[in-house]
């Protein structure tokens, strides 16, 4: 009984557009969004003020304040914690953009005291680089191979990115991970630790 309500789970949330990695490609309402998520015991956090760069999505304001539906994910176990974002349209409520968060920020209240959570992920660089591997792998199986690449690597750290320019959506993929602290003012260490997969609804 357990294996066939299993199957009917995976089948309803393949229907709904999510995929292994629970990624939205398919443009969706916020009630079914609520639904899959509570469906998958995620937190809801509630509709959060953040603000965008004007390159974000195609109607991207600066300095504008937005407030995305957002879910802390419970069922990946990849630490940091995933945090997604769900952006829409102010008037109609139409999804625009999806972003998937793994990044060590979030979970920073004050670098003054939390600089010993840098120093940690610093020596996570094979777990980074796997995840960013399976989230990779997992789009070109969908997809197919980015339309474009750009993998530095230098004395500071890595600096990975991929996109994909589909007919319903593109997506990007970025990783930032130090190699090197950076000491701030007052002797704070601080370091770039994330992955993000954005994906923008045409």
């Amino acid at each position: 009984m357990k294996q066939i309500f299993s199957i009917l789970a995976f089948i309803c949330i393949y229907n709904l557009g999510f995929s292994q990695h629970d990624f939205l490609f398919e443009k969706k309402c916020l009630g079914d969004i609520r639904a899959h998520e509570k469906s998958i015991n995620s937190i809801c956090l509630g509709f959060v003020k953040y603000q965008v760069p004007n390159d974000f999505f195609q109607t991207a304001k600066k300095n504008h304040d937005y407030y995305p539906l957002c879910y802390k994910r419970t069922n990946d176990d990849f630490s940091p914690q995933l945090i997604i974002k769900y952006y829409y349209d102010e008037q109609d409520s139409t999804l625009l953009v999806t972003s998937y968060d793994w990044n060590i920020m979030d979970h920073v209240d004050y670098l003054k005291t939390d600089g010993d959570k840098f120093e940690v992920e610093k020596k996570r660089k094979n777990e980074y680089l796997n995840k960013y591997k399976t989230i990779k792998q997992e789009l070109i199986n969908k997809y197919g191979e980015p339309t474009t690449i750009k993998e530095t690597i230098s004395t500071d750290g890595y600096l990975y990115r991929l996109s994909w320019e589909n007919g319903s959506n593109n997506i990007h993929v970025l990783l930032n991970f130090s190699t090197k602290l950076k000491t701030l003012l007052g002797n704070m260490k601080f370091g770039l630790y994330n992955i993000r997969v954005k994906i923008e609804y045409i």
